[in-house]
């Protein structure tokens, strides 16, 4: 005869095997449906801050290529949007010279590529993003002096392509998969001239609440650094508070607009990079370093 503690023990455990083999989104959406909307949005909140959700960011980002205006590529908040193209467009003009050849990775929609040509238009821009999205830069942002060319952009290489200036504003970021962000990242190294400069505009973060891809932006450098490249200016744009707060509001232009300048202000007293949602990032090649290669080459030789 079984001993009656270990019978009950047994049909515990038969128990807990047939709550485990339910579905557990069959018992997630029960639970959302009892709680208030209040509850659930703190709940979500709270396992953002401490829970990194890694997905097919590929996916993703192919499937918001139909969303109309910068919602395929931003946020919900069109003047929001509208706002940080500004600021956009404040950062990247000292960067735009005459004649220049650059390349625009993951450019989306187009936006920036033909806000770069609306800049000066001597220059040529390569966009270079998933198929869904070039599709539609096609349609909305067209150019003579834009190519747009479909690719992801860690698969994106040409070495018959070299550039005078390479923008990544929220690409690199943007690929959950770690080793292909640093393949994309390698790969525009090596389609860089001798005086080339690489500007990073990119939510680079390793905290749970704000990372896209968990890279931080001094993992970033360090990359650089191994590729033969130098950090010559580092800031910050988007005060993360502000960003997380009404990038998805329903608040009109006029009032955002002075919301944001302040929010600006704060970020550049307590600093412009540490508290930045979106960091800043130019580099250049390390002529020091390269010698040094080059040296232990001929030598090796």
């Amino acid at each position: 005869m079984k001993h009656p503690f270990r019978r009950w023990r047994h049909i515990r455990a038969s128990k807990m095997t047939i709550f485990k083999s339910h579905d557990s989104k069959w018992w997630k959406g029960k639970i959302k449906a009892i709680l208030p909307t209040k509850v659930k949005t703190i709940l979500c909140f709270l396992m953002r801050l401490f829970i990194y959700e890694n997905y097919n960011s590929s996916l993703y980002w192919r499937s918001r290529a139909k969303e109309p205006g910068q919602k395929s590529v931003l946020w919900q908040n069109e003047n929001f949007n509208r706002i940080f193209r500004e600021k956009q467009k404040e950062i990247i003009l000292p960067y735009i010279k005459d004649n220049l050849s650059i390349l625009d990775i993951g450019c989306g929609t187009g936006y920036l590529a033909k806000m770069i040509v609306e800049l000066n238009e001597s220059v040529f821009v390569d966009g270079i993003d998933f198929e869904e999205m070039i599709e539609e830069a096609k349609i909305r942002n067209p150019h003579p002096r834009i190519n747009y060319i479909s690719s992801p952009a860690e698969e994106y290489f040409d070495e018959n392509k070299k550039y005078d200036l390479i923008i990544s504003s929220a690409c690199f970021s943007m690929i959950r998969d770690v080793e292909k962000l640093k393949k994309a990242i390698r790969n525009v190294t090596l389609m860089s001239k001798k005086n080339t400069i690489i500007l990073m505009i990119e939510p680079f973060h390793k905290w749970c609440f704000l990372a896209r891809a968990k890279f931080s932006s001094k993992d970033v450098i360090k990359l650089m650094k191994s590729l033969g490249f130098r950090l010559t200016y580092k800031s910050g744009v988007l005060f993360w508070p502000f960003r997380v707060i009404y990038c998805n509001s329903n608040l009109s232009y006029d009032i955002l607009k002075p919301k944001f300048e302040k929010s600006e202000r704060l970020l550049h007293f307590l600093g412009s990079h540490l508290w930045a949602d979106y960091k800043i990032l130019e580099f250049r090649k390390d002529v020091c370093q390269n010698i040094k290669q080059n040296i232990k080459k001929e030598d090796s030789d």
